[in-house]
C-alpha cells in the first residue's frame, strides 16, 4: 500500500490527464446527448494523449466510462439514453500512465444547477464534506475518524450514506485492498493512515436511501428508495505534514 516517490509521480501524471477528462465530459454533458457519445467522446480523448483505460473489461465491465443518471447509484453502463434537462449524472474513470492509476468522479446537474435544487444541495453536501475532512486525515491519522467525519457532515443536512459501499486504496490497480465503508465502522478503529499511502475518496450519498438495489444487469445499482444520489472522489497521497489530491476536481 505504500507508494515510492516515483510511482506517485506516475499516478500524479495520471491524474492530470483524468481531470482534463473530466473537465472536457463535465463541459459535454449536456440536454440532447447520449451516454454512449460521451463514452466515444472520453474514448478519442484517450486515443490523442495515448494513455491507457483502467476500467474496460475489468471484471467484464464494457465501457471506459461509469455514467450513472438519477437513481442508478453507480457502475451506470453507458447506453443509447438521452440526457434531459433537471437529470443527475455521475461521471467515474480511471486512467493509467506507466502502468500507474488514478482515480476520480464528479457528479453534475444537466443544464442548470438551480433548475434541481435537491439534487445542487446534495452534490453540494457530498463534495463539501468530503474538501473539508480530506485535509484533517494528516491530524488525526485515524481511518475511523475520516469516515465519521463525512458520515456526521453528510447528516447534519438530513442526507444519506449509502452503507454498503466503500472507499479504497489505488494505484497499482483499479481497486486495491483494503475496502473502507463511508460511514464509522468497528473494524477500522485500529487502522490509521501511513505516509505514502495513495487511496482514493469517494463519499457516495442519497437524498433518503442508505442502501441500494440491483439492477437488470450485473453491474448497475440503483437507490433503494428510487431517490437521486451524489458522488464525489479524489486520489489523494498522505503524509505526515500534508494530504495531496492526485486526481479529481476541486474547481466545479
Amino acid at each position: 500500500m505504500i507508494k515510492s516517490k516515483q510511482q506517485i509521480d506516475n499516478i500524479r501524471e495520471s491524474g492530470k490527464y483524468l481531470n482534463e477528462l473530466l473537465l472536457m465530459l463535465w463541459n459535454f454533458s449536456k440536454a440532447w446527448i447520449t451516454l454512449v457519445e460521451l463514452e466515444i467522446i472520453a474514448e478519442e480523448f484517450m486515443k490523442r494523449n495515448n494513455v491507457k483505460w483502467a476500467f474496460k473489461w475489468y471484471q467484464w465491465f464494457p465501457a471506459n466510462l461509469c455514467l450513472s443518471v438519477n437513481d442508478c447509484l453507480v457502475h451506470g453502463i453507458p447506453d443509447n439514453y438521452i440526457l434531459k434537462n433537471w437529470d443527475l449524472l455521475k461521471i467515474d474513470s480511471w486512467v493509467i500512465y506507466k502502468w500507474w492509476y488514478s482515480d476520480a468522479a464528479i457528479s453534475v446537474v444537466i443544464w442548470w444547477e438551480i433548475t434541481n435544487p435537491q439534487a445542487r444541495n446534495l452534490i453540494q453536501v457530498t463534495k463539501k464534506a468530503l474538501n473539508e475532512w480530506v485535509q484533517k486525515i494528516v491530524d488525526w491519522k485515524k481511518i475511523y475518524d475520516f469516515s465519521k467525519a463525512v458520515n456526521d457532515e453528510v447528516k447534519k443536512w438530513w442526507f444519506s450514506i449509502i452503507k454498503k459501499l466503500t472507499w479504497h486504496w489505488v494505484g497499482s490497480a483499479v481497486h486495491e485492498k483494503p475496502y473502507v465503508y463511508n460511514r464509522p465502522h468497528p473494524d477500522t478503529m485500529k487502522n490509521e493512515f501511513k505516509n505514502w499511502m495513495v487511496v482514493a475518496l469517494e463519499p457516495i450519498t442519497a437524498i433518503s436511501s442508505d442502501d441500494f438495489v440491483e439492477g437488470n444487469n450485473w453491474w448497475n445499482l440503483y437507490t433503494q428508495n428510487g431517490d437521486l444520489w451524489a458522488q464525489w472522489e479524489y486520489t489523494v497521497v498522505v503524509t505526515d505534514n500534508w494530504c495531496e489530491i492526485l486526481a479529481g476536481i476541486t474547481s466545479l
